[in-house]
């Protein structure tokens, strides 16, 4: 199966860039702090042991690893984003480039952290995974989330009407809206993994593949077809979960404060499980042998 394509690649990256451009570095390493997983990391991760973080966006989370004491290294396919973590986070190392072909040595980190990276490559994370093992000390743990494919999302995502609305073009055309490249679509659906959910994005009339969303069964395989021993598994952000479903109806997100619930997210919190809402799933994972 085919390798994305460069101008999808491209377009990815610039959406993180854009989204991570918008809020100052420090407050992201600063929100760090209240991050849900920051337990996990504290309880798994080795100790003084060096640690990647593979698709490291603005280079937060390897600031805050250096302040817990770490020795830490990002991966990004940005290199403006990585221009700026160099500038900011001068004790840190990082390097634009490809996760499926890393400029690291074999063994060399004790730990990797991906969150919500390996899902943005249309032939699939194979190839990503068999790298983080290569570059893992045998004895090391990875932290890996992808986005979870739960029933709730299926349902929503089923009766979103706007979502197919803004795919037709008489009506892109009433809003003066440029007219979409069907074919395109049509392309990339050859591509794709069968049976996995497959989110696209709009870029100047055409669709380009953005990400997978993957059930526990299928993202439990693609680990155990590569080799890697599942240690832990969870779902996780159930507040970013609940917004992602229901959007608008249940509250706003604010890039500083999070989501921030009304009257019916609220409730919708308190009767949902995070196990059946979550945005993201979570492993803990030892490398292949």
């Amino acid at each position: 199966m085919k390798a994305n394509s460069p101008s999808s690649e491209k377009f990815v990256s610039e959406s993180f860039e854009s989204s991570f451009m918008q809020v100052p570095l420090e407050i992201q390493v600063q929100q760090c702090d209240r991050y849900e997983l920051v337990s996990l990391f504290k309880r798994w991760l080795p100790q003084y042991q060096p640690i990647l973080e593979a698709g490291c966006g603005s280079g937060r989370w390897v600031a805050w690893f250096l302040k817990q004491g770490w020795t830490a290294a990002g991966l990004d396919w940005s290199e403006a984003l990585c221009a700026r973590a160099r500038a900011a986070i001068p004790n840190g190392r990082f390097e634009a480039g490809d996760m499926r072909s890393m400029p690291f040595e074999d063994n060399e980190f004790g730990s990797i952290v991906s969150l919500g990276a390996i899902e943005h490559t249309i032939e699939g994370p194979y190839d990503s995974l068999r790298e983080y093992a290569r570059v893992m000390r045998p004895d090391g743990i990875a932290i890996i989330t992808v986005p979870y494919w739960s029933t709730v999302r299926k349902i929503t995502r089923v009766i979103s009407l706007p979502r197919y609305l803004r795919r037709m073009n008489f009506i892109r055309k009433l809003f003066g809206k440029k007219a979409l490249e069907h074919g395109s679509l049509k392309d990339l659906k050859t591509r794709t993994v069968k049976g996995w959910a497959t989110d696209y994005l709009f870029n100047d009339g055409k669709y380009e593949f953005y990400q997978y969303q993957f059930t526990k069964r299928q993202i439990r395989e693609v680990f155990i077809s590569c080799g890697w021993d599942i240690v832990e598994e969870f779902a996780e952000h159930g507040d970013e979960g609940i917004f992602h479903n229901f959007g608008f109806l249940v509250g706003k997100y604010d890039k500083i404060k999070g989501v921030q619930f009304n009257y019916f997210g609220k409730l919708l919190r308190r009767i949902i499980d995070v196990k059946l809402m979550g945005l993201m799933l979570c492993y803990v994972l030892r490398p292949p042998a």
